[in-house]
């Protein structure tokens, strides 16, 4: 199975079919290739076409064909033998070894653990992370980290669309070995990168995954916080089970979780990837244990750094209970069942997405395990 690239387009298709469709993920990966295409508060334009009748902007763009098993054989050389995870090495509890880091990040911070220890280690040189911005409050923007420190400043998850793939060829210029943490759509515009530009795959030496079921509107967010509360207080959020807490030096505030529902980018209803299935790890909250992480283990350059890592105590990991298993593979199956519905049943959304029909079968057919659906 051969990964089949788009047609050629170029950027004015990408404006026409994706931009005004409101269907942009806002992934930064087009900003990061071309000077026409710019990013304002997590809203991507494009300011004059550039001229050329085909492009990679168009190529790239997680919303722009996507063959899932076709381009999940490129990378890990084998079919998918698991519809709801992905293809996986290990699925386990993770922790950070380290108090301070477990303290600044979310939940386990396993993520800034793993990316610490990959510098310290020499096996990256920088990270490329998502912090947040020093004019406008809470916008997160992307961050191109080379020490221990700025890793930590970029620690704790963010909820909506931060364009990170936008320093993508900047910090190739300034790395050898660069880690890359984003969501799946983000994941999904790198790996599209790598196959247009092999030779980016070996200088991205580590890709991370999020899970993600869905990025906030930033500008729709920040206008309903204004309104609840002093937003200069807020430093961080957290999203738990249908909650919505606002973090500040003084207390953690809670506010109605179903408006803030509501502001999800509507390209987010079309995304079959919650856990990230491109990357070399993903991570994501147990919904369970706060001071832990789930992390699935995808590639064997993952599973070696993760054994190394575990060896050397800068992470503790723990076997994934079967009953938070089925949990999790439920809640992937709702997000795929709904987007299966959309696109090949009710033809309500753009068939961007390409699958196996024996996939759409199963996914159709495939009934919940836990009786929980996230």
């Amino acid at each position: 199975m051969s990964y089949q690239l788009a047609l050629k387009k170029g950027s004015l298709e990408l404006e026409q079919e994706i931009l005004k469709k409101n269907l942009c993920t806002v992934c930064g990966a087009c900003l990061s290739l071309c000077p026409y295409f710019r990013v304002h508060k997590e809203k991507v334009v494009l300011l004059e076409p550039c001229g050329l009748n085909e492009g990679r902007c168009y190529e790239i763009c997680p919303r722009t064909r996507l063959d899932f098993p076709a381009l999940n054989q490129e990378i890990f050389g084998r079919e998918r033998d698991d519809y709801l995870l992905g293809t996986h090495l290990g699925l386990y509890l993770a922790q950070s070894g380290d108090e301070q880091i477990q303290n600044a990040g979310q939940y386990g911070g396993v993520v800034s653990g793993i990316l610490i220890y990959a510098l310290e280690q020499g096996i990256i040189d920088g990270a490329l992370l998502t912090g947040y911005s020093s004019r406008y409050q809470l916008l997160p923007e992307p961050v191109l980290a080379k020490s221990r420190e700025e890793i930590l400043s970029c620690s704790g998850s963010k909820y909506t669309s931060a364009p990170t793939l936008k320093l993508l060829d900047q910090s190739l210029k300034e790395c050898q070995k660069l880690a890359v943490v984003g969501r799946a759509c983000q994941i999904e515009a790198l790996r599209k990168r790598i196959k247009v530009e092999p030779e980016l795959g070996e200088k991205i030496v580590l890709i991370i995954g999020l899970f993600c079921m869905w990025a906030l509107d930033w500008r729709k967010l920040f206008a309903h916080l204004v309104e609840k509360l002093d937003i200069s207080r807020a430093k961080k959020f957290d999203i738990p089970y249908n909650r919505f807490l606002v973090y500040t030096d003084e207390e953690v505030v809670e506010l109605d979780f179903e408006p803030i529902r509501q502001f999800r980018r509507a390209t987010c209803d079309i995304c079959y990837d919650f856990t990230a299935e491109f990357s070399d790890l993903s991570l994501g909250s147990t919904e369970w244990k706060d001071e832990w992480n789930t992390l699935i283990v995808r590639s064997e350059r993952a599973q070696n750094l993760i054994q190394q890592a575990e060896k050397d105590k800068i992470l503790n990991l723990e076997s994934f209970p079967e009953e938070r298993e089925k949990l999790l593979r439920d809640a992937s199956l709702g997000k795929k069942k709904r987007v299966v519905k959309a696109i090949f049943e009710e033809g309500k959304a753009p068939q961007y997405l390409v699958l196996s029909d024996k996939e759409i079968k199963w996914i159709k057919e495939a009934q919940q395990v836990s009786g929980a659906e996230k």
